[in-house]
């Protein structure tokens, strides 16, 4: 009996242990993005949104021209600043798993003195022999929307 139980709980550690490889682009498609216009010039929202990224322990990897990965009909438009913001990827323990996150934040001027800035949220959980993709996080596009606010009044 005891040499039951052994078995069925080795049989059942080796079927939820495995390996399985994970891969966050940098680029994250427009899957789910969430917006937000903000009523300032576009150089303060930026630096707005680069301090609510490290006030909540993001660090910005690397920034790019958006028109690399996408078309965007506004960039037709003369005075339209834009910028990418590519974060690195955080690692977060789960109970059967690891859980990886990534962002990217676009930042857009508008013609009527408005920034909007996008976010878009990916997190990837990997799980015995499967990976789990998700592209929402609507309560941390909250916070991050109101920390830029505060960081703007």
């Amino acid at each position: 009996m005891l040499m039951r139980k052994n078995v069925l709980l080795w049989v059942s550690l080796f079927a939820f242990a495995g390996c399985a490889s994970v891969t966050i682009p940098n680029y994250i498609r427009d899957e789910h993005p969430y917006r937000k216009t903000f009523y300032a010039p576009y150089d303060t929202v930026l630096d707005a949104t680069v301090h609510a990224l490290e006030d909540f322990g993001w660090k910005v990897a690397k920034t790019t021209e958006p028109s690399v990965f996408e078309r965007n009909k506004d960039t037709d438009k003369p005075g339209v600043r834009q910028i990418l913001l590519f974060t690195d990827v955080r690692q977060m323990a789960f109970i059967f798993g690891t859980r990886y996150a990534r962002m990217n934040i676009y930042v857009q001027s508008g013609t009527d003195g408005s920034t909007e800035v996008e976010l878009r949220y990916l997190t990837v959980t990997s799980a015995s022999l499967k990976n789990f993709q998700n592209y929402r996080n609507d309560r941390y596009a909250g916070k991050f929307f109101g920390r830029i606010e505060s960081l703007l009044k």
